[in-house]
């Protein structure tokens, strides 16, 4: 049984760029062009572009609440 008290970043995992255009099923490219246009936030650590667990399922929330909309 997990504690509750754990911290929630415990709970979170940092995705590589061709990591979380997997998960999209996108490229790299388009990924990057998200993240520059300000879609999706990244986390940079020394020299690497990481996106959080989090950032990536509110991406997908929000791009499915817009879609659904119209």
């Amino acid at each position: 049984m997990k504690d509750s008290t754990e911290p929630k970043t415990q709970q979170l995992k940092l995705l590589t760029v061709p990591e979380a255009a997997k998960e999209l099923r996108i490229s790299n490219w388009l990924l990057y062009e998200l993240i520059r246009k300000g879609q999706l936030k990244t986390l940079t650590i020394a020299t690497r572009r990481l996106i959080a667990s989090d950032d990536l399922a509110n991406f997908i929330n929000e791009r499915k609440e817009q879609e659904y909309e119209t």
